[in-house]
């Protein structure tokens, strides 16, 4: 999963860089490659990047992050994901992006620049561009309309070189069909599985065991360092009764965010289908193809749709005739949205295909979009503005604060001078949660760089400013191992059970090297045989085993003559023995119902396989110095 996300994040990278309004985040790449050569963080063939600018573009990358994985995105994960060089890479490439746009003398037009802008919903009102809304939302951010269409129009110019590497990709018929019968080949496994873990609680243990493995992995056992800390914390929520919100405040907000407030189009609708899957046969698909006619056909002479539903629809919205509440269009599969994007009430589609069959749509009502009245939205409106009065008014508070700090200032002599509360952790390690606070990367790493005493600058987790003070610090040590000797113990009885799985499994494979019948060894040994079920090589997971790379790797080589591995598969803490017994080619004759899909999805894999040689050529061509001590 983790290589999976690096993967797809450049990309992401890429689209927050050319996706120019978003109000949440959108005017961050406003910058221009700034010459200030104090205050650089790398330079791309004599061009400055500004910490400024790799600041920005990091905590947007993050909150782009954020918004996808949710809570999913943890400290750690976001360490392992590398997301400051991401930022600082991106930043490199788009530089790069930009003066490759240059060399080929690539140029925006003043129409191409207008209409971007003009077409963009941010700036729209009822559907077209609106000149006061589009100065407000400038002021907003504090930007000229000069500033803002010079960096769209180095955005347009990102997006143009962008094609033009792209637009060289092509897969013809034969690439595909290739790819095609290698990804829809399926093979159906057998396996013997040995599980680490009830084999360790038959393990007996001594305690020179345990003390020759306490010997050998003391590191292992190590008792991080832990310190304890007072400090203030400057919560919004504190903040949110006071200041004032303004009906001029109110209703600004609402004129600049008109879109949050609009409601989409949409319809109230009822479906056919006629169930038919991309494994069924060439006889069962024209068999549910004219089925689909011939109710299509009861329609059109008048029959009652919703009856007509009740009896012969495969969907579980059938038993309602075929109601599906009401829903939006742009949330309706590709092919379905297109099928009915010009239908108005009372009007029945045509017979649409799917992977999931034949459908028929009638549209009952359309409810068309509608902006909802600054009335209505109002406590939701004085909501937002209050949160974000609140933040305004904390982050100058602790800033206040911050700025009465002194060399050989207490922390506690300061709470009781301005009146605030001092709250304590109590002793915590860097990656335990904290009282109070949970798992705060910020605030833990703030705390075990400081040295006993020693009063920090504001530290903000979550909106939240800090300021700490180390008060007690507790170094790392070994512990005596009477202190840990029953973790100890379960380490070695896992190990002595891993070993002896991996024994028994090593000792079925090289029964079967030597000869021996599968059905023989698993009579003798007393083993269970599981089935997986037909799988492709394309599947993420193997039924019953789960992830295992290795194993999905080998099986499709197998053959019905030599259906055994030979070997033995190590997967989740498990062993396996594994034997082929089946394989189904691909149908090829399916091959021209996906392929216009297929091949549709293997160019744009190939645009961005072409497009990223390509930078990865321009980055080692080019000459780019980085100050890597920014982001540390």
């Amino acid at each position: 999963m983790l290589d999976l996300m690096r993967k797809h994040a450049r990309s992401w990278f890429i689209q927050i860089a050319l996706f120019a309004v978003i109000l949440v985040f959108v005017f961050w790449g406003i910058g221009s490659f700034s010459e200030d050569k104090g205050n650089r963080i790398a330079t791309v063939n004599n061009q400055h990047i500004t910490i400024r600018e790799y600041r920005e573009t990091y905590e947007n990358l993050l909150k782009r992050y954020q918004d996808v994985y949710k809570n999913d995105l943890s400290e750690k994960l976001i360490s392992q994901l590398n997301l400051k060089e991401m930022a600082l890479e991106g930043l490199i490439e788009r530089a790069l992006l930009i003066q490759e746009a240059e060399s080929l003398d690539l140029k925006v037009t003043q129409k191409e620049l207008k209409e971007s802008i003009m077409n963009h919903p941010a700036f729209q009102k009822d559907g077209r561009f609106n000149h006061y809304q589009y100065m407000n939302l400038l002021r907003y951010n504090r930007m000229t309309p000069e500033e803002f269409e010079a960096s769209q129009k180095r955005d347009l110019l990102i997006k143009k070189v962008e094609g033009v590497i792209k637009d060289t990709a092509k897969i013809s018929d034969k690439e595909a069909l290739d790819i095609y019968t290698l990804e829809d080949e399926s093979v159906n496994i057998e396996f013997v599985s040995l599980m680490a873990a009830s084999f360790s609680g038959k393990v007996s243990v001594s305690d020179e065991e345990i003390n020759d493995y306490f010997l050998k992995h003391k590191e292992k056992y190590r008792i991080p360092a832990k310190v304890n800390v007072q400090y203030l914390s400057f919560n919004p929520k504190d903040y949110e009764s006071k200041g004032e919100i303004t009906e001029e405040n109110i209703n600004d907000y609402y004129q600049m965010n008109k879109e949050k407030f609009t409601l989409p189009e949409k319809i109230q609708a009822r479906h056919i289908l006629i169930k038919s899957l991309p494994d069924d046969d060439s006889e069962s698909v024209k068999k549910a193809g004219k089925k689909a006619e011939n109710i299509l056909s009861e329609i059109q002479k008048g029959a009652d749709f919703a009856t007509l539903a009740r009896a012969y629809s495969d969907d579980p919205s059938g038993k309602k005739g075929g109601e599906l509440g009401y829903i939006e269009r742009r949330n309706l599969m590709g092919q379905i949205r297109e099928a009915i994007s010009s239908l108005k009430a009372g009007e029945v589609s045509p017979i649409i295909k799917s992977p999931f069959g034949f459908h028929i749509l009638k549209i009952e009502k359309v409810l068309n979009p509608r902006t909802i009245p600054l009335k209505d939205v109002r406590p939701q409106i004085v909501s937002l503005l209050r949160q974000e009065m609140a933040q305004e008014l904390a982050d100058k508070k602790a800033e206040d604060v911050n700025a009465m700090i002194f060399e050989g200032r207490n922390l506690k002599k300061l709470a009781s001078d301005i009146k605030m509360d001092l709250h304590e952790t109590g002793l915590f390690a860097i990656e335990e949660s904290i009282k109070e606070l949970g798992r705060n990367k910020p605030f833990s790493d703030a705390a075990f760089s400081l040295k006993k005493d020693e009063i920090s600058q504001l530290v903000k987790s979550s909106g939240i400013n800090y300021i700490l003070q180390v008060i007690e610090r507790v170094e790392p040590r070994i512990p005596e191992l009477h202190e840990v000797k029953d973790r100890v113990k379960k380490d070695v009885q896992s190990e002595k059970g891993n070993a002896m799985a991996k024994a028994k499994a090593e000792g079925l494979a090289e029964g079967l090297r030597m000869g021996r019948k599968w059905e023989h060894l698993i009579s003798e040994n007393k083993l269970r045989v599981e089935e997986t079920g037909f799988f492709r090589r394309g599947d993420s997971l193997i039924p019953k085993i789960g992830y295992a790379e290795e194993i999905k790797k080998h099986v499709f080589s197998l053959t019905t003559n030599n259906p055994y591995a030979n070997r033995v598969f190590h997967a989740n803490d498990t062993y396996f023995i594994v034997k082929l017994k089946s394989k189904k080619d691909a149908a090829k004759e399916k091959f021209n119902l996906v392929k216009d899909r297929l091949k549709k999805a293997l160019i744009e894999q190939k645009k961005e396989e072409i497009f990223q040689a390509w930078i990865s050529s321009l980055k080692a061509r080019a000459e780019i110095v980085k100050d890597l001590s920014h982001i540390r």
